[in-house]
């Protein structure tokens, strides 16, 4: 991943120095260098799904070391967001983006929201452009912290019982990192209809959750393990110039 990571950066820096030189070639943007947008994403994220036991597992000793496995499945989360930019050049531009995904997971929280910030360089023609993009960021997820509640008494059991204890956090944020590339439509002089595909790098960290457990009606708590995630994401938006 590292090695890619340089290779992504020795590209987009050819294409910001080829974007300087060729400038004159490609259409001016004029005064119109603020761009304010929409769109809609897929997020093809990889998801944990702990394997339970069939029934309880009683403690010989506290805590009980139990691990749950984990194993991975894939899932598109569709969302939304909107999208402001600024050209600094024809070929060049910094540009900020904000996503909501509304669905709720039984595992991995759900409703995450993504935050990004970046550049985009390429080449722009008269009615279409194709750029390069890197973009780090956030994805803030539903996950949660707890704590052992002292007014109640519980067996020692393994999944433990959400019933013992007691949500100290609700929401977590992870890094993300976006990298692809984009293709824009200019149907006018001011409108961008605009394509987006790349792969979303997540760093999640040690997280827990409340998953329904038939034998026990509050549920119980799964702990998943800190891991890196790369998950690809597409979107399609629409966007004007100002």
């Amino acid at each position: 991943m590292r090695k890619n990571f340089f290779i992504i950066i020795a590209t987009m820096s050819l294409l910001f120095i080829n974007s300087q030189r060729s400038q004159a070639q490609s259409p001016d943007v004029d005064d119109h260098r603020l761009e304010l947008g929409g769109q809609f994403s897929v997020l093809n994220i990889s998801m944990g799904r702990g394997i339970l036991p069939a029934s309880p597992i009683v403690c010989v000793t506290a805590p009980c070391l139990i691990q749950v496995p984990f194993e991975r499945s894939r899932e598109a989360e569709p969302g939304f967001g909107s999208r402001i930019g600024y050209n600094i050049t024809n070929n060049f531009a910094i540009e900020a983006e904000l996503n909501f995904f509304p669905r709720e997971q039984r595992f991995d929280g759900g409703r995450e929201i993504q935050g990004l910030f970046g550049i985009k360089a390429g080449r722009r023609f008269e009615k279409v452009g194709v750029f390069g993009k890197i973009r780090p960021g956030f994805l803030n997820t539903r996950t949660s912290e707890f704590r052992d509640r002292r007014d109640v008494a519980c067996i020692t059991i393994f999944p433990p019982p959400a019933a013992c204890f007691e949500e100290t956090a609700r929401r977590k944020m992870n890094l993300a990192v976006d990298i692809g590339g984009v293709i824009e439509l200019y149907p006018t002089s001011r409108m961008i209809v605009r394509f987006d595909a790349g792969d979303t790098i997540i760093r999640l960290g040690q997280r827990s959750f409340i998953v329904p457990f038939p034998p026990i009606t509050s549920g119980v708590i799964v702990t998943a393990p800190a891991e890196t995630t790369h998950n690809f994401q597409g979107s399609v938006g629409l966007g004007f110039r100002f």
